[in-house]
This record gives structure tokens, sequence and C-alpha cells, in this order.
């Protein structure tokens, strides 16, 4: 049992670049899932070293986040066409063969499969490279020799919920700059999508709901079943929104698609019907993200 903040941070860091560094030959062999895992091991080293920053040397830790936002972001570039084109063969596939005017299933597969293809060759491309390696060699010394300050030291349980704690007012923080939005969300349950200025705003909440769940995680061996809550909470709501936000990205992909078509003279019907049955998703997940909250503690 760790007794320091320090040292459940180290464990934990040390476990996420354990799996990341598992993960690496199973996506340079485009194994299944493996993308979205190791994606998430970089986005879970980068959100430790933010929520715990203040127990870490700044100047050691700042340039490795930066380097894990670089890394999660080539990994989206593969990951993130596959989920947009799953949602859009669901949405096709319950479609009325009547209903699917010109080539619109043909371009949305052409578009996606494209896309996804180059994300794959820019991840191959990154971790054969200097950066990757840098990155990862900094990583090695992180986990080996951390850089702790003084407030490492402290007690293990209270110093990781004071983290918790201090990312949970983040979250709320969020959703009252999502509230105060003059086109933002109105808090009600029932509230219909406002444009993108809440779309915005609810992608920052989901942002931070997830910097939540895994500082959470990072604390539960320190602070047992209180942390273990607040991480289920957490990803309950980083779960709803991230319907919403997939939603956003379709819609802006289905509104490119029928612009093109109505540009080359194809038939844009069928990208409308999709964007407004996206549309549809999305009402319901903000609906069901405003119920949620009125159950998460202090909002």
């Amino acid at each position: 049992m760790p007794t320091t903040a320090g040292e459940v941070l180290t464990h934990y860091l040390a476990q996420q670049f354990a799996e990341l560094r598992h993960q690496e030959p199973l996506v340079r062999r485009d194994e299944p899932d493996s993308v979205h895992q190791m994606r998430m091991c970089a986005r879970r080293l980068r959100s430790v070293l933010a929520t715990g920053k203040k127990l870490f040397d700044e100047g050691t830790v700042t340039e490795v986040r930066t380097e894990l936002k670089w890394l999660s972001e080539v990994l989206g570039s593969a990951r993130d066409p596959e989920v947009i084109h799953d949602r859009l063969k669901d949405l096709l596939a319950k479609e009325p063969d009547a209903l699917i005017f010109g080539p619109a299933a043909q371009r949305i597969d052409t578009e996606l499969d494209s896309t996804s293809a180059d994300g794959r060759r820019a991840v191959r491309e990154a971790l054969d490279g200097d950066r990757y390696a840098s990155l990862v060699s900094r990583l090695e010394k992180l986990v080996a020799a951390p850089p702790l300050t003084a407030k490492a030291a402290g007690s293990a349980r209270k110093t990781m919920l004071k983290l918790v704690s201090r990312d949970t007012k983040r979250v709320r923080r969020k959703v009252r700059d999502l509230q105060e939005q003059p086109d933002g969300g109105s808090g009600e349950a029932v509230s219909p999508p406002s444009g993108p200025a809440s779309d915005v705003g609810l992608h920052d909440v989901r942002k931070a709901a997830k910097r939540l769940r895994y500082a959470a995680e990072a604390a539960e061996p320190a602070a047992g079943k209180k942390a273990a809550k607040m991480a289920k909470r957490a990803h309950k709501i980083q779960q709803i929104l991230g319907l919403h936000q997939d939603s956003v990205v379709a819609r802006t992909l289905l509104s490119d698609l029928g612009g093109r078509a109505f540009r080359t003279g194809e038939s844009g019907f069928t990208y409308g019907r999709l964007h407004a049955q996206e549309e549809a998703v999305a009402d319901r997940s903000e609906a069901k993200f405003w119920k949620a909250w009125k159950k998460f503690p202090g909002s």
C-alpha cells in the first residue's frame, strides 16, 4: 500500500506506461482495439501529470505532457474515423432502401476508409520516428526516477483526495461556464441542443470529466471506495457526452458530403436524413447529461 501521494502517482504512471508499451506492437500489427487502448494510456499519462502537476517538477513534465498530447492526436487520426464509420453504418442499416438516394453509402465508406488508412499510416510513421522514441525515453526516466516535489511526500489518501476534489471543482466550473453561455445549455433535462457554442461547452465538460475519472482511478489504491465511486460517476458523464461529441463530428462530415453532392449534382437527401438523426442523438445525449448532472455531487 503506497504511503505517499508521490508513490501513488508513480505507481499509476508506471502501470500506464507499461500498458502503452504493451499495446505498441499490437498497434503495429493492426490488432483490433489496440489503437484505442494505446490512446487511452497516453491520455491517462498526460491527464495524471496535469492533475498532479504540483507534485512534479513542472519543467520536467510540461514537455512530456505536450508530447503525450501529440501521440494521442496521432492515434486519434486512425481511431476517430473508425468510430464515426461504425456509427454511420449503423444508421444506414436502419434506413429503408427506398430512402437511400444515390451513392451515399459508398461515398461514406470511401471517405472514412481513406481517412482511416491515412491515420494508420500516420501512426506507423510516428511509432517509427525519433519523436516517439524520445517520448518513450523520457517516460522511462520519469517512471524510474520521478521528479517529485516536497508536496509529493504528503499523505497518500489526503493528498490524492485533494487532487480529486480539485478536478471535481473543475468539472463543476465547466458546467457553470456552459450554463452561463448566451446560447448555451439551460441545465434543463429537456433542453434542446443549442448550437456550436453549446457543443464546445459540452465537449469541455467531457474533457474535464475524463480528467477527473483518471485522477480518481489513480487515487483509488489510497482512497478506496470514495475514489472508485467518483471515477464511476465521472465515467458516466464522459460516456454520455462522448456520444454527443461523436454526433458533432458525424454531422460535420455529413454536411461536407452533402455539400459535395449538391455541387456535383448528386442527391444529398440521405446525408440530410442521417444529419437529422444525428441531431436527435445529440439532443437525447444532452438531455441525458443534464439528468445525470442533477445527481452529480455538489451540482
